[in-house]
């Protein structure tokens, strides 16, 4: 069955060569396609050493690069994953392999750190635990063209387009999880932080719930509060919700005597979690 790979860039130099010469060593060939968000180092040279198509596209979301991408392919199957990727011999072969079934509508795998160590490994397991639930990772995800064109493509989010894809994909046939399909990523170190504070703010949230402490439950919603708000598309970005947490810690200071300490300490810490999450993310999102 015939597939096109789309992959999106920016100043991947490092990694986008050794993606390229995994895909090119496939058992089973297929089209390329990068689209690059304008690099200003040798990433569109590169591709184009083994890519069938590069396209330079500057200003555009990472979400409207990967659905241009599928517009433009013309094969039934497409395949996505990252510039910072590289894949087994063997990798589209397992994928195609379960598209056989016409009830089959996606296909995804596991994905593993580059580089290992304790939070990589535990940010890459967690997305594998995600995959298997049947919400992909689009650095290992294929699925139908038409059948993706038709449910609507990627929602206009900034995060987790991949997970709301394999949600509407899921109205129309199966979403399959293969665990010998694996992709190996690279997990930069500002995607760990994230990952990590994350993890110590569900921590606290549960610590807070144990102690009924409101500024441990405040904190830890606040941050999970601007994990929210910042995902969605339409919301402002992060730099306007620390602006708004900055005025609410003000405010919240002039009128301190006129609420309960408990309340005034749940609102301090919900404002200083969005706050930390503007802190711990500024760099992650997409403009």
């Amino acid at each position: 069955m015939e597939a096109t790979v789309v992959i999106p860039a920016l100043n991947e130099e490092k990694f986008i060569g050794d993606c390229l010469r995994s895909l090119r060593a496939q058992t089973v060939p297929a089209y390329i396609i990068v689209l690059d968000n304008g690099s200003t180092d040798k990433t569109v040279e590169i591709a184009r050493e083994y890519a069938d198509e590069v396209l330079v596209l500057p200003g555009l979301s990472l979400r409207d690069m990967k659905q241009l991408g599928v517009e433009k392919a013309k094969t039934p199957i497409v395949v996505t994953t990252d510039a910072d990727t590289v894949v087994p011999p063997d990798w589209l072969e397992k994928i195609l392999r379960h598209f056989s079934d016409p009830e089959v509508v996606a296909v995804g795998g596991p994905v593993m750190p580059l580089e290992p160590n304790t939070v990589s490994s535990l940010y890459t397991k967690s997305l594998s635990t995600i995959a298997q639930a049947g919400l992909l990772y689009d650095a290992n995800m294929a699925f139908r063209r038409d059948v993706m064109l038709g449910s609507g493509g990627y929602a206009h989010f900034k995060r987790g387009w991949d997970w709301d894809l394999s949600s509407k994909l899921s109205r129309y046939g199966r979403v399959v999880y293969d665990p010998d399909a694996y992709v190996i990523t690279d997990v930069p170190f500002n995607r760990q932080l994230e990952f990590a504070a994350l993890a110590a703010n569900a921590g606290l949230l549960g610590i807070g719930a144990a102690t009924r402490s409101p500024g441990a439950l405040g904190f830890g919603s606040g941050f999970y509060l601007g994990a929210l708000g910042a995902s969605i598309d339409k919301v402002p970005d992060n730099l306007h919700h620390s602006q708004v947490a900055v005025a609410g810690l003000t405010l919240l200071s002039v009128f301190r005597g006129s609420i309960s300490p408990d309340t005034y300490r749940f609102l301090a810490g919900l404002l200083t979690g969005v706050l930390g999450h503007h802190f711990v993310t500024e760099d992650i999102y997409d403009p």
